[in-house]
């Protein structure tokens, strides 16, 4: 299912209008392009997008995940990349949780 141009106005000064919308049937996700208008506040945090795309979507905090927000310099719009998953994506060990592990096995030796 594709769907452009869909408006949708958030009670605060920000506006949300879904750009692009696919369906990624094989990772189970929802890819959004969406454009953003802020004309008096500046570029709205992921938490605020993401608070706002839980209540339109109806999905939890944790299966929304946005690759990135950019704001045209000088205007209140901005363009972001959001992925909404059915399901909580299933994370692996974090690079950092790596290196504490490789420094504790190195210092063992």
């Amino acid at each position: 299912m594709k769907r452009e141009g869909t408006p949708y106005t958030s009670v605060d000064s920000m506006e949300i209008e879904i750009a692009d919308e696919k369906e990624n049937i094989f990772f189970k996700r929802k890819e959004l392009k969406v454009k953003l208008k802020h004309p008096k506040t500046s570029t709205p945090s992921k938490q605020e997008l993401t608070k706002e795309l839980e209540a339109k979507f109806n999905a939890e905090e944790d299966c929304i995940i946005i690759d990135y927000i950019f704001t045209k310099k000088g205007l209140g719009e901005s363009e972001a990349k959001v992925k909404i998953y059915k399901e909580k994506p299933k994370v692996e060990k974090g690079k950092e949780e790596v290196k504490e592990v490789e420094a504790q096995a190195s210092e063992a030796k």
